[in-house]
Parts: C-alpha cells; structure tokens; sequence
C-alpha cells in the first residue's frame, strides 16, 4: 500500500486517462483484451471507480512480488535502487501489454493527443519504486 501511494499523489504530473485504463480493466473483465482505440469504446459507468482498485491491486501484488524476488534473489529490499529498478521494471507491463492492448502501440507511441504514456509511466512507476522503498524501510 505505501508503494502505491506517491504513485498515485505525483502521478497526475503528466497528462493520462486514467478513466481509460478502467475501461480496460472492464472489457478485460468482458474477455475483450484488445482495441483498435479503447477511446472509441463506449464508455462504461464508474470507469474510474474500477480504474483505482484494480490498479491498487495490481500494485500490491507487484510489491508482493518484489519482496519474494527480494528474498528469492537474497537482496535487500530496503535497497532504494533494487526497489527502483524494481519499479521502473514493472514499465513492462503497460508498455508491452497495456498499451498496445488498448490500442495505442508499443510504449503508447500512438497514444491520445497531449498524452505522454511513455513518460507518464515511467515517471509514476518510478515514484512506485520510491513508495518500495519507503515502504520496505519503514515495515523491515
């Protein structure tokens, strides 16, 4: 929970649509992974109250992740660059996944005008790391 949390107070510095990542998340859930623009899909209600749960889900399972990877690997995970490359790693999955699902290619090179995906993602994954690391050093 204390990784996802500057994520989530500095992660709107860059330009994003958050409700589009929940309306993802909701065709995901339908079986409809992929779209030639998830923009043009019909909106769905509560876009955004789908968006931060499952998004928190997601980030606590990473974090879970990254403390078995942590002990697995014999590193310490109060280690601000391990929990920094770990973060900054986890950019793989909206930029090979996410985003190409959603329609916006590879590291969201086609994203929507006056979006940053590649920039916005790197950044706020970056600020994750930060909260692993507070977090770690905080809880270890």
């Amino acid at each position: 929970m204390f990784s996802a949390l500057p994520q989530s107070s500095f992660g709107s510095l860059l330009p994003q649509p958050p409700h589009l990542i929940g309306r993802w998340f909701a065709s995901v859930a339908r079986g409809q992974v992929r779209h030639g623009d998830i923009a043009q899909v019909s909106p769905i209600q509560h876009e955004m109250a789908m968006a931060v749960p499952v998004h928190y889900a997601i980030s606590v399972t990473l974090g879970l992740m990254y403390v078995l990877a942590c002990s697995t690997f014999g590193l310490s995970p109060r280690s601000h660059v391990t929990a920094l490359g770990f973060a900054l790693g986890t950019n793989l999955l909206p930029w090979l996944l996410m985003f190409p699902a959603m329609g916006y290619g590879w590291f969201g090179a086609h994203g929507p005008t006056g979006t940053r995906l590649f920039a916005s993602s790197f950044l706020t994954h970056g600020f994750y790391g930060l909260g692993l690391w507070l977090g770690a050093s905080l809880l270890a």
